[in-house]
């Protein structure tokens, strides 16, 4: 419960883009307000104005809201239908279900002040039950032409006001002739409950209002509630790792939300994982530890935590940052890698130094595991023959050309190729001096 405040007023202004001196409407519905006040200060030039479900329990400070025209006060605690002869302008009023008695009935007369008043809305309110009620108003305010959503005939009209004085006295007369009831305050505190246990209460502005307390209290105990947690979530940021647990099962986290991969090398002897941690985050907020099994990075103190798909070597791993989109890559060698790949390699290792032009040797092993050839790419190196076959001659020196070949060794082609490498050992030349020839 409260006061109208200038912060109010500009939540509910947005569509004006919080501008109050030109704002014609204004809606303040279920706001909890229990006085009315600054408006004709703040927002002089209202039109409509929407203060349904409040707890409102008199009109006041509105005679500066000259240029009003719909007011809306149903559901309040409003017991009299006095102050608002400042609003001049006032075309339609609505006080649905307040608490208008037939001593607040007398009041209606302060409307005549309102020339311009042509629609007013009164259901619901204890001054309805009187059975002269209808009769009162009209002649209380000669320029209605709607009561309760109905419309004024010329004859109820002219009927009113020859019986206005008689009516104004009979109102009179029942308001002095209402007994008080006299109740304690230990039975008005007695709940009553209906067939189903549910506490029912009058309708009345103590009652109201008391309600109103308690689902205020209520509301505000759940935000505390749910409040606690939610900002310890956002709050909460990690200085450092955490011990992984001995036992017990171990989860992987991504806290921070981060676009991560985590996949194996084209070589096979590798785990890569790539992670998109911002191109303008500075380095010093990122920290990773490598584990065997796991990998654990912290970027603003946010955790990501993975479980490798193989145990790693994490003395030897590498993290490098790319100067461009800042992706962190960490690149983890396997303990033990790919069996397929040993095979590879161990094969080609079996193959004998091929001397290239310069007289220099080539390692064809090391150039494989440079150029990282799928095996089910690769040849089958068991079944490479050599085939030295002379194609040129230069003085003494033979330059042979040497293909792979899959083919099976004759007895004949056997003895061909002893021959040729005695007489390749029986031949010596100098390669430097003979290149320059050859181009």
């Amino acid at each position: 419960m409260g006061p109208i405040t200038l912060d109010m007023i500009r939540r509910r202004a947005e569509h004006n883009d919080g501008v109050l001196e030109t704002l014609e409407e204004l809606v303040l519905q279920e706001e909890g307000i229990d006085k009315i006040e600054t408006l004709g200060r703040l927002c002089p030039n209202l039109k409509i104005l929407y203060m349904p479900n409040n707890l409102i329990p008199r009109l006041e400070n509105l005679n500066r809201l000259k240029a009003l025209e719909y007011l809306n006060l149903a559901i309040n605690n409003i017991t009299k239908l006095d102050g608002l002869e400042g609003c001049e302008m006032l075309n339609k009023l609505d006080m649905t279900l307040n608490f208008v008695d037939q001593e607040g009935l007398i009041t209606a007369t302060k409307l005549r002040a309102n020339i311009h008043l042509k629609e007013l809305y009164l259901s619901g309110n204890p001054c309805t039950d009187y059975p002269g009620y209808r009769k009162f108003v009209i002649a209380a305010v000669p320029s209605l032409q709607l009561l309760d959503a109905h419309k004024i005939k010329p004859s109820e009209r002219i009927a009113a006001q020859q019986e206005f004085h008689l009516l104004c006295a009979e109102v009179l007369d029942s308001c002095t002739a209402q007994p008080v009831a006299n109740v304690s305050t230990s039975e008005q505190e007695l709940p009553q409950l209906n067939e189903k246990g549910e506490v029912v209460r009058d309708y009345t502005v103590a009652n109201r209002v008391k309600e109103h307390n308690e689902m205020q209290q209520i509301r505000e105990e759940q935000e505390n509630k749910s409040k606690p947690k939610t900002e310890e979530r956002k709050s909460r940021r990690r200085a450092g790792f955490d011990p992984l647990p001995c036992e017990g099962r171990t989860y992987q986290k991504n806290e921070g939300s981060l676009d991560f991969k985590l996949v194996e090398s084209d070589c096979g002897r590798h785990v890569l994982c790539d992670v998109a941690v911002g191109r303008y985050l500075d380095t010093s907020l990122i920290d990773v530890d490598i584990q065997p099994s796991w990998i654990r990075i912290l970027v603003k103190g946010k955790l990501l935590q993975l479980r490798l798909p193989c145990e790693v070597k994490s003395d030897e791993s590498i993290i490098q940052r790319s100067a461009t989109t800042g992706r962190l890559l960490v690149t983890m060698p396997k303990v033990v890698s790919d069996p397929r790949w040993k095979d590879v390699y161990s094969a080609a290792s079996a193959l004998p130094h091929i001397r290239s032009k310069t007289n220099k040797f080539v390692d064809t092993t090391r150039t494989r595991r440079e150029n990282c050839v799928e095996p089910s790419a690769a040849v089958d190196i068991h079944d490479i023959v050599i085939d030295a076959t002379p194609t040129a001659k230069q003085g003494d020196a033979v330059i042979t050309q040497r293909e792979p070949q899959r083919a099976k060794m004759t007895e004949h082609d056997a003895k061909v190729m002893e021959t040729e490498k005695s007489e390749d050992q029986e031949l010596s030349f100098n390669w430097e001096d003979d290149i320059p020839a050859l181009e």
